[in-house]
């Protein structure tokens, strides 16, 4: 096989920080979960490793399950302000509850939406925490780097000032003086 035809020129960059990142955001997210909503728990003997294991397939599942479910459930996100997200992270602890049926456990519907909720709080809170969810800008987190590093003290009021004398000229100007006041006669 010739070598411009085998594999070894693509370079796939695996990233292993942020996945174990949002692992740990998830578990912790997932634990706090089971401690705060009353009837939303882990059993069995090794509770522990009942958390870690999953916490491992919540990881899974927050990976691959639920931006299918938000792709599909997209238009109704954007009416409902964010609250189908919620039904989506509901679902997410219903199939918990299902696969490990031994394991882990969620007595009602009513809990399942308030586990929702909460799981969902405390995900963006420890994503952002952890810095895995950087502010939304053109060309990414290294252009926001860029531009705050270029930035000057007092660039905004610079930029508000230009705008204003573009926008209405005798604003920029600055108030009257007192010997243009007595030319008016003193009127407004």
């Amino acid at each position: 096989m010739p070598a411009s035809h085998s594999l070894a020129h693509l370079h796939v960059r695996f990233r292993l920080r942020p996945l174990l990142m949002r692992f740990l955001a998830n578990a912790f997210a997932l634990a706090l979960t089971a401690i705060v909503v009353p009837n939303i728990h882990f059993s069995g003997d090794y509770r522990i490793l009942s958390w870690l294991l999953i916490s491992a397939v919540f990881g899974l599942l927050n990976a691959f399950l639920k931006p299918l479910i938000q792709v599909v459930m997209l238009p109704l996100i954007f009416v409902s302000y964010g609250l189908v997200v919620v039904l989506i992270n509901t679902v997410l602890l219903l199939t918990l509850s299902w696969i490990f049926p031994q394991r882990f456990h969620v007595h009602t519907l009513f809990w399942a939406l308030v586990g929702g909720l909460v799981c969902g709080l405390l995900e963006g809170l420890f994503q952002n925490m952890f810095g895995l969810t950087p502010p939304i800008v053109e060309g990414g987190p290294d252009a926001l780097k860029d531009e705050i590093a270029q930035r000057k003290h007092g660039l905004l009021e610079k930029q508000l000032l230009a705008a204003t004398a573009e926008a209405s000229p005798e604003l920029a100007a600055g108030p009257a003086g007192p010997d243009e006041d007595a030319q008016d006669g003193g009127r407004p």
